[in-house]
C-alpha cells in the first residue's frame, strides 16, 4: 500500500490500520507543508476505496486490493488511477465559472487538462494562485451526485485539494453532508495551513499530519526521476524545504533565479542600512503576485538556515556564497536566527491570507535588518 508515496510512514501506517481494521472515518483531512505528498495519498487512497478487490469493498471478489507496482487487475482501479471513475470527485481551487458561453468551452478545457496533469505526473508542482476558491458550481454538483446511489455499487470518495479554499456558501453546503454522510461516502480533504480551515469542518475530521521530507529521501525521488547528477540533486533537494514540489521545479522548471535574488536581497538588507529595507519594498507596493512572493520568502529561509548552518561549524550548503554567508554567521547569533526564522514562517502564514504583499515584506525585512544589525555595531 502507498508504496509510490515518498516517506510519510506515520500517516501511511496511521492509514494502512484504518483500511485493514475495516474502520475507515467518513471524512480525513491530511494537513501538512506544500509538496510533501498529501495529493498524492489522498488519490491513492481513494483509488483503494473504490478498488474491486479492496479486502473490505463491497464488491470484493478476492480478498486483495491491486497495486500500481503489480499493475492495477481490476478496472475500477485503471479508472481510478485516470480520474476518470465516476464514483471519484474531485475538487479543487480553480477560476469561477463563467458568466458566457464562449467563454465555457476554455474554462472546461483548463479544468479537464488540470485533472489529467494531476492524473499523469505524480507530485507535479502544481501552485493554487492566492484567491482561487473551490467555486460553488463544481460543489453543487459534487453535493448532489454524492446523495445518488454509486454508478458501480461500491463506495463514492470525494476528494478535496485545498480544503482551506472554500468560501462560507461553499463551506456551508460540504458542511450538510459531512454532518449526515450518506452511506458508503468518504471525504479526503488536504490543507496546508489546519488554522485556515473552518472548526466546523476540522471537528468532523479525523486529521493525518504530513511532515516535511528529508533530504535523502527527496535526493532518492530525483534519482529516480531521471537527475543523474548527484551534487545537483543534493543541491536542490536541500534547497527544496523538504518538498518534493518544490525540488521538481528546481530540476524541471528552471526556479534558480528566485533563489539567486532571494540571497542577494537577503543580503542587502541585511548588510545594509534602513534606506535598503524601504528601497526592496518598493517594487511591492502594487504587487498581487503572492506565489512569487512565497518562493521568495522561501529562499529567505534557506538563507537563514544556511547561516545557522555556518554557526554551528557545517559548510554552506550555496558553495558560491560562502564567504557572504560566513560574514552574515559573524554579524549575529543562534537566538536572534531563530527569532528570524519563527517570523520568517509568520510571513508566510500573512501571504497565505492575502495579507497586503508590501506590508508583509517591509516587517520581514526590518526583522532581517535587526538580526544582523545589532551585532554589527556591538
Amino acid at each position: 500500500m502507498f508504496e509510490n508515496i515518498v516517506g510519510q510512514e506515520n500517516a501511511k501506517k496511521a492509514l494502512r490500520l484504518m483500511i485493514e481494521s475495516g474502520r475507515m472515518h467518513h471524512t480525513l483531512l491530511f494537513a501538512g507543508p506544500y509538496g510533501v505528498g498529501k495529493g498524492e495519498t489522498a488519490l491513492e487512497l481513494a483509488r483503494m476505496l473504490l478498488c474491486e478487490n479492496d479486502v473490505n469493498s463491497v464488491s470484493s471478489t478476492t480478498g486483495r486490493a491491486c497495486t500500481s507496482t503489480t499493475g492495477y487487475a481490476c478496472g475500477s482501479c485503471v479508472r481510478a488511477s485516470k480520474i476518470e471513475h465516476p464514483d471519484l470527485h474531485l475538487l479543487f481551487p480553480y477560476k469561477a465559472l463563467p458568466k458566457t458561453s464562449e467563454s465555457y468551452d476554455s474554462w472546461l478545457d483548463g479544468l479537464v487538462e488540470h485533472r489529467k496533469r494531476l492524473a499523469e505526473e505524480s507530485y507535479a508542482p502544481i501552485v493554487y494562485e492566492k484567491g482561487r476558491q473551490i467555486v460553488v458550481g463544481t460543489v453543487a454538483e459534487v453535493q448532489e451526485r454524492l446523495q445518488e446511489s454509486s454508478f458501480e455499487g461500491g463506495r463514492k470518495v470525494c476528494v478535496v485539494l485545498g480544503a482551506d479554499r472554500f468560501n462560507n456558501k461553499t463551506a456551508n453546503s460540504l458542511l450538510k453532508i459531512l454532518e449526515e454522510p450518506p452511506r458508503g461516502v468518504h471525504f479526503i480533504l488536504t490543507t496546508e495551513s489546519l488554522s485556515s480551515v473552518l472548526p466546523t469542518i476540522v471537528s468532523r475530521a479525523s486529521i493525518i499530519r504530513f511532515r516535511r521530507l528529508k533530504v535523502n529521501e527527496i535526493e532518492a525521488y530525483l534519482e529516480n526521476a531521471g537527475i543523474t547528477d548527484p551534487g545537483k540533486r543534493h543541491t536542490w533537494a536541500l534547497d527544496s524545504e523538504g518538498s518534493i514540489k518544490t525540488a521538481k521545479a528546481f530540476a524541471f522548471y528552471d526556479k534558480t533565479d528566485i533563489h539567486s535574488q532571494a540571497f542577494e536581497i537577503y543580503t542587502s538588507v541585511a548588510l545594509g542600512d534602513s534606506d535598503d529595507v524601504v528601497s526592496h519594498a518598493f517594487p511591492f507596493v502594487r504587487s498581487r503576485n503572492f506565489l512569487e512572493t512565497e518562493e521568495l520568502v522561501l529562499g529567505f529561509a534557506q538563507c537563514t538556515r544556511s547561516i545557522l548552518k555556518a554557526k554551528a561549524g557545517m559548510k554552506p550548503v550555496e558553495s558560491g556564497y560562502s564567504g557572504t554567508i560566513e560574514k552574515l554567521s559573524l554579524s549575529t547569533d543562534i537566538p536572534s536566527l531563530h527569532r528570524l526564522s519563527v517570523k520568517l514562517e509568520e510571513c508566510l502564514d500573512m501571504l497565505r491570507r492575502n495579507v497586503n504583499i508590501s506590508l508583509a515584506l517591509t516587517t520581514l525585512y526590518y526583522e532581517i535588518y535587526d538580526t544582523y544589525r545589532k551585532r554589527q555595531y556591538q
